[in-house]
C-alpha cells in the first residue's frame, strides 16, 4: 500500500490536556497595506429562475481606502441596462468597509448591494466576486497614479474581455489580444481571437481591429477608443471605453460607460515563456456563462490555484452556481503547456494567458463557454528564519489544494514554513499535541501532530472548531510563537489521496481484498471498493482528536447520507452508490468511503471521480475500470455530451437536478 496511508497506522497512548477554544473572526492584519486611491470597475448581471440574463449593471470610478477598514467612492459612472426609469436594481452605495489578511485574502463591501465581495489584494491590484449572495459579478481595481499621462500606458499588454451585450446571453462575446501602446496615445492594429454567441453558435472567430487611440490625464483615468461601436453585435471589441491604468503602468481595467463589458490587461511576457513561467500560487476571480446545448449556466467565483513548473494546476474556486443558488468549494486540477508566447489553448475550453515574469494569469473561454478568469500572485512576504508559517502554505494533506479552500474539523493538513526542528514522526496513536518541542494551535486548541520537520508540519484540525467560520493556525514552542494564519472553515472539505501522492491521478482505492485498484488490477462493474480521503468533517460517534477510529461501531461522517460519488468517463456520467462514509477504523485523521461501481453505462479505462458533499465538490482523482460493455452506442447523459470546463461542479448539477441531491447551504460569513 502507498506511503501516505501506511504511515498513519500506529498505536501508542499519550494523554494531553486541551487548551481553551478561541472563537475567530476574519484576520484584518493586512488591512493597512490597502491604502489610498484605486480605480475600479464592477460589473454584475441578473438572471431569472431559468438562468436567463435579464439585467446588467456596471460601476466605474475611484475607490479610496483609508488603511483602517473603510472606503469611499468618487467620480463614479453608473450604468443600468434598464435605464434611469427607476425599474433597475443598480445604485452606488458610496461607502463601505473592507478587511485584508497579510497573505492578501480580502473581503470588502459590494459597492452596489448589501453583499460582500470575496477576493484578494496584491498591490497594485484588487480582484473579487460576491460568491455568497448569488450575484454574477466581477470587481477589479488598480492603484491610481498620482497623475497619469499617455506615457503611463506604454509597451505590450495581454488583454482579455467578456461581455453580454444588452444583458443577453444570445449576444455573449469574449476574446483576447495583444495590445501595443506607444506611450503617446496610439495603439497599433491588432487581432482579437474569441467567439460571439450570435455568430455560428460561438465558433472561434478573429476580428481585425485597426489602429486605436487612448488618452490619460490626472488621477481619475481616461479613455481608449477602438474603431466601431460597443453596440455592434458582430464585433468583440469596438467603441469608447473608460480606461484605468495602474500607477506602475503594468495593469489596466476598462469597459464601456454605457455597457457592462469588462476588459483586463497586464504586462505581456517578454522573451520565451514556458511552463516554468507559471509557478507558485495565484489568487483568482472570474465569471462565466456556459451556453452549450442551449443551456445557460451562470457562475462566478473567487479562489486560488497552486501551480508547478511542470504545468499542473490545482484549483480552488468558491463557486457560485447562480442557477441553483448554490455556493460551494470546487477543487479540481488542470494541465497546461505554456508556449513561448505565454499562452496555451487547452484544446477544449480555455486559453491560458501568462503575464510578464509569471506575475499574472488569465483564462478566456472558447466557443460557447464564455469566461473571464483573472489571477494575480499573492503579496510578497519575507519569511522569518525561525518559527514561521507560510501565509499561503496551508493545504489539505491529500490534494494540496490552495489556501482559499475551506478546512474541516478532523482534517489532516500540511503546514509549510520554517520550523527549525529535525524530522520526527508521532510514535503512535493517539497523535501527541507536542512533537519535537512544537505545538500547533488551531483557534487556541492544541492540535494532534503527526509529523514535524524543518519546513513541514502535518497536524489534525481539532473537531472542536466545528461551527466556526474561521480557523487560526499558530506554531508555538516553550520560547517563541510563530505568526498566525487564518483560513475558512466548513463542515467538509474533501480531498482524495492519490497513489502517486501528487493529489492528482489514480486514487488510493482498494478492492475488498485490500489490493490496490490500478491499471493492472482495475475495478469491475458492481464491485464495492474502498477509497481513502481527508476532510469529511464531524463524525458520529465522536472520536477524540488524533485518536484511532473505532471499528465497532464505526464512526460515520455526520453528512454520510449527503455524500455522493459520480464517475465520469468523458462521455458518460454515472452515480455510484455510497455504502459508507466515515473514519477509517484504526487510523487517525483518515476517512474512507466505500462505494459500489455502477454495473453499466461507463467505458473502460481511467474514469474521473467527482466527489460531492453538501459543502464541496472534488474532481482530482481517477479510478481504473474494466469489464464494461462498449458504451459507444449508449445515449449519453445530459452531462456527457458537454465539453469540460472549470464549472465541472455545475455540470454535475445535471445529475443533481434530476436526483435532487443538493440542498441550500449556509452562507460563508463575512466575519469582519
Amino acid at each position: 500500500m502507498y506511503k501516505t496511508i501506511c504511515i498513519l497506522s500506529s498505536a501508542f497512548m499519550i494523554a494531553v490536556a486541551p487548551a481553551a477554544l478561541q472563537a475567530q473572526n476574519f484576520d484584518t492584519s493586512g488591512t493597512p497595506n490597502l491604502n489610498g486611491k484605486y480605480l475600479f470597475r464592477y460589473v454584475n448581471f441578473f438572471n431569472d429562475a431559468s438562468g436567463n440574463l435579464t439585467e446588467s449593471c456596471s460601476l466605474s470610478g475611484a475607490i479610496t481606502f483609508n488603511g483602517a477598514g473603510s472606503y469611499t467612492l468618487s467620480n463614479t459612472q453608473l450604468f443600468d441596462s434598464r435605464g434611469s426609469n427607476g425599474n433597475g436594481h443598480c445604485a452606488s452605495l458610496g461607502t463601505g468597509s473592507y478587511g485584508v489578511q497579510l497573505n492578501g485574502i480580502a473581503q470588502l463591501d459590494n459597492p452596489m448591494y448589501a453583499a460582500t465581495l470575496f477576493g484578494t489584494f496584491s498591490k497594485p491590484v484588487v480582484i473579487a466576486s460576491s460568491t455568497e449572495d448569488d450575484y454574477f459579478d466581477l470587481f477589479i481595481a488598480v492603484q491610481a497614479p498620482a497623475s497619469a499621462s499617455d506615457g503611463t500606458l506604454a509597451g505590450n499588454f495581454t488583454v482579455g474581455t467578456l461581455d453580454f451585450l444588452n444583458s443577453s446571453a444570445s449576444l455573449a462575446r469574449q476574446g483576447y489580444f495583444n495590445l501595443n501602446a506607444d506611450g503617446q496615445g496610439n495603439i497599433a492594429a491588432f487581432t482579437v481571437t474569441g467567439s460571439l454567441q450570435n455568430v455560428n453558435n460561438g465558433a472561434t472567430v478573429q476580428q481585425n481591429v485597426a489602429a486605436s487611440t487612448y488618452a490619460l490625464s490626472g488621477a481619475t483615468g481616461g479613455t481608449v477608443t477602438f474603431p466601431g461601436s460597443s453596440e455592434n453585435k458582430d464585433q468583440i471589441v469596438g467603441g469608447e471605453k473608460v480606461l484605468y491604468v495602474s500607477a506602475d503602468g503594468n495593469w489596466f481595467v476598462a469597459g464601456s460607460a454605457t455597457g457592462s463589458d469588462m476588459f483586463f490587461g497586464f504586462r505581456a511576457p517578454s522573451g520565451t515563456s514556458s511552463n516554468s513561467t507559471l509557478a507558485g500560487t495565484y489568487f483568482v476571480a472570474g465569471m462565466e456563462d456556459d451556453l452549450f446545448d442551449s443551456a445557460n449556466f451562470l457562475d462566478a467565483f473567487y479562489g486560488s490555484v497552486n501551480t508547478t513548473k511542470a504545468g499542473t494546476l490545482i484549483w480552488h474556486e468558491r463557486f457560485d452556481d447562480v442557477v441553483d443558488l448554490d455556493t460551494y468549494d470546487n477543487t479540481f486540477a488542470s494541465a497546461v503547456d505554456i508556449g513561448s508566447d505565454g499562452s496555451d489553448y487547452d484544446g477544449n475550453i480555455y486559453t491560458y494567458l501568462v503575464g510578464a515574469n509569471g506575475k499574472a494569469l488569465m483564462l478566456i473561454g472558447s466557443n460557447q463557454q464564455f469566461s473571464l478568469i483573472v489571477g494575480v500572485q499573492p503579496p510578497s512576504i519575507a519569511p522569518t528564519p525561525t518559527l514561521w508559517i507560510n501565509p499561503i502554505g496551508i493545504t489539505n494533506a491529500a490534494n494540496y489544494t490552495p489556501i482559499t479552500n475551506a478546512y474541516a474539523p478532523g482534517e489532516l493538513v500540511t503546514l509549510y514554513g520554517n520550523f527549525d526542528v529535525s524530522t520526527q514522526v508521532a510514535p503512535g496513536l493517539p497523535f501527541p499535541t507536542k512533537l519535537g518541542g512544537l505545538q500547533v494551535l488551531v483557534n487556541g486548541q492544541a492540535a494532534p501532530v503527526y509529523l514535524v520537520s524543518q519546513n513541514q508540519i502535518n497536524a489534525v484540525i481539532p473537531y472542536e472548531i466545528s461551527g466556526e467560520f474561521f480557523a487560526t493556525f499558530q506554531v508555538v514552542t516553550n520560547a517563541s510563537k510563530s505568526n498566525m494564519v487564518t483560513v475558512y472553515v466548513d463542515n467538509s472539505a474533501p480531498g482524495i489521496y492519490t497513489l502517486n501522492e501528487s493529489g492528482v491521478g489514480p486514487g488510493a482505492i482498494l478492492h475488498a481484498g485490500y489490493s490496490e485498484v490500478s491499471n493492472t488490477n482495475p475495478a469491475k462493474p458492481g464491485e464495492t471498493v474502498v477509497m481513502f480521503m481527508v476532510g469529511l468533517g464531524p463524525v458520529t460517534p465522536q472520536v477524540d482528536d488524533g485518536a484511532a477510529a473505532p471499528s465497532s461501531p464505526v464512526s460515520n461522517s455526520v453528512e454520510a447520507s449527503d455524500t455522493f460519488v459520480f464517475l465520469d468517463d468523458g462521455e458518460n456520467f454515472e452515480l455510484a452508490q455510497v455504502q459508507f462514509a466515515g473514519l477509517a477504523p484504526g487510523f487517525a485523521g483518515l476517512y474512507q468511503v466505500n462505494f459500489t461501481v455502477p454495473t453499466s453505462g461507463l467505458n473502460n479505462g481511467d474514469v474521473e471521480i467527482i466527489f460531492e458533499t453538501n459543502e464541496a465538490v472534488n474532481a482530482m482523482a481517477t479510478i481504473n475500470l474494466s469489464g464494461f460493455s462498449d458504451t459507444s452506442q449508449i445515449v449519453p447523459s445530459l452531462r456527457a455530451s458537454r465539453p469540460r470546463s472549470h464549472s465541472v461542479a455545475a455540470r454535475a448539477a445535471f445529475g443533481r437536478h434530476t436526483k435532487n441531491l443538493r440542498r441550500a447551504l449556509p452562507e460563508r460569513s463575512a466575519g469582519r
